[in-house]
This record gives C-alpha cells, structure tokens and sequence, in this order.
C-alpha cells in the first residue's frame, strides 16, 4: 500500500532521457525503484526494474496542468475520504499561510529549463 495518491505520466524509456544531472536513485521494493533529485530530495520517478516505461510524477513538471491524468491503478487501497476532497472547504496559500509568508518564500527548486 502506498500514500493516498500521486498522479504519474508514463513514458517509453526510449523516449525519455535526463537532461539536467543524474538523479538519486532509492531501490524501493524488490521490482522497483524510485527516482528523486539528489540536490533537493523532489521524487521525480518510478520504474519498474524489467518495465518498458518510466513514470515520471506529474508535480515535478513547470506545468503539470499541462499532463492529465487517463486512468488510475492501485483503486484497491483508495482511501474512501479521497472522493470527497473537491467538497471540501478550499484556501489559496496567502489565506493558508498569510500573506506576508506567501510573499517571502523563496523556493530553491530548479525549473526544467536552461537558465
């Protein structure tokens, strides 16, 4: 059993490569393991050890909005309180955080692009 959810976006390893540094590597099960930037500690992916595909999570991309979900696995160990998380009471993060904190973070991730 995993975390609530995480949403991912399969590639051919082919088709895909690196093109900022190596990442850290964590063997995470017998068949799997999990990527993350050795830099930050951001997880960046999943693979299967024999799998065709890698799958990358969605929250590390700049424009995640931009990579939409098709389907979902693992619905076995769905968490019922899962379907109900659009009706609940929502806050931007200047209201969840305050609005001089919001205006002072910093974030210390890299975007994907060249800079």
């Amino acid at each position: 059993m995993a975390g609530p959810f995480a949403a991912f976006v399969e590639i051919p390893h082919g088709d895909f490569a690196w093109t900022r540094g190596t990442p850290g590597t964590f063997r995470s099960s017998s068949t799997a393991e999990r990527d993350f930037c050795a830099t930050c500690g951001t997880p960046l992916s999943y693979r299967k050890l024999n799998g065709s595909v890698i799958e990358l999570l969605t929250g590390a991309f700049d424009r995640p909005d931009r990579v939409i979900p098709t389907y979902q696995t693992g619905i076995e160990s769905k968490l019922a309180w899962a379907m109900n998380l659009h009706n609940l009471p929502g806050k931007t993060t200047t209201e969840s955080s305050g609005s001089a904190e919001a205006g002072s973070i910093v974030s210390h991730q890299h975007p994907d692009h060249n800079t």
